[in-house]
């Protein structure tokens, strides 16, 4: 068993109208279970945003958890507001872990994400997240895999991650001190403070033993939001490579990427629509729309996915 006796950690969550969801996660939470490190000591934090009339509140307060929860209401809209708030809730911790509202975690889920941060001497540790589903997303799309993360070896390095499933040591606060609020209601925000992250030279690797299972409801299982998720991808990873690096070099190597996006995603839906292969033209069709989220980007257009009320974080 590896050492992490007295150790502290936050699991942070921002939450945004949805308490049968958010009910379920801090049920999974309450059967963490710790075997490869010692149990560390924890605490949850729930930020609602940007909910002000707290309609989490009765949630977090109808939890059983053998750990201490703290709840706030983070008034500003915007997924940056809700994550550098739950650091600062946090306080004085060692790691923060970082689970969305939609989800629920294995019980080994922290076990493995600190097993791996002591093994591989980690700064983040990020894991996969595995789909479950309403029983209204069609069958094609289930089987098809569009939501389940590829798997990769545990300990595989990593430039990136999402705050979906990570485990981030809290001295990596001291080199990228937040998430940047340009990103608030793009999204993304994730894949600009990790890439910063590793520009400082922290160490990201892989658990693919650290499971959360996210649900998939029915207004995600569809071939539009497919799509429109790819283009949001693309269009923010562009903005996040403008941050970190040389922007011309940057724009004309995603300018080119983009175009092969769309000229390979182009001809091989084309090509699979020819063997009614109707998962592979979807996969094709959201290589498309990839290429063109980045296009956008390049000459200035940022999509903004939740700037309405009715869209919720994650979708």
């Amino acid at each position: 068993m590896l050492g992490h006796s007295n150790v502290r950690v936050a699991i942070c969550i921002s939450t945004f109208r949805r308490q049968n969801l958010l009910r379920d996660l801090l049920h999974g939470i309450g059967k963490l279970r710790f075997v490869k490190v010692s149990p560390p000591q924890l605490e949850i934090v729930v930020v609602d945003t940007p909910d002000e009339s707290g309609s989490a509140q009765e949630v977090c307060d109808d939890a059983s958890l053998p750990w201490p929860l703290k709840y706030v209401v983070e008034p500003r809209r915007g997924l940056t507001y809700a994550r550098n708030r739950a650091i600062a809730e946090a306080g004085s911790v060692d790691f923060i872990a970082f689970v969305d509202d939609d989800e629920v975690p294995s019980p080994p889920w922290l076990d493995e994400l600190l097993w791996a941060q002591a093994k591989f001497s980690a700064d983040v540790v990020s894991g996969p997240v595995s789909p479950t589903y309403s029983p209204e997303v069609a069958g094609w799309i289930k089987a098809g895999g569009f939501f389940a993360s590829p798997p990769q070896a545990t300990g595989t390095r990593c430039r990136t991650c999402a705050t979906h499933n990570g485990l981030v040591a809290t001295h990596v606060f001291a080199k990228v001190p937040q998430f940047n609020d340009s990103f608030a209601l793009s999204g993304a925000e994730d894949t600009d403070f990790f890439l910063r992250a590793s520009q400082a030279g922290c160490t990201i690797v892989w658990s693919q033993e650290a499971v959360v299972y996210e649900y998939t409801s029915a207004n995600r299982g569809t071939i539009t939001w497919l799509l429109r998720r790819e283009y949001q991808t693309g269009n923010g990873w562009v903005f996040c490579e403008a941050v970190v690096g040389n922007r011309l070099r940057t724009w004309v190597i995603r300018f080119v990427k983009a175009c092969g996006h769309l000229v390979i995603g182009s001809a091989a839906a084309f090509w699979r629509l020819l063997w009614f292969d109707g998962p592979a033209v979807v996969r094709s069709l959201q290589r498309v729309s990839l290429g063109i989220g980045m296009l956008a980007a390049l000459v200035g257009h940022r999509f903004l996915a939740y700037q309405h009320v009715g869209i919720e974080q994650g979708d």
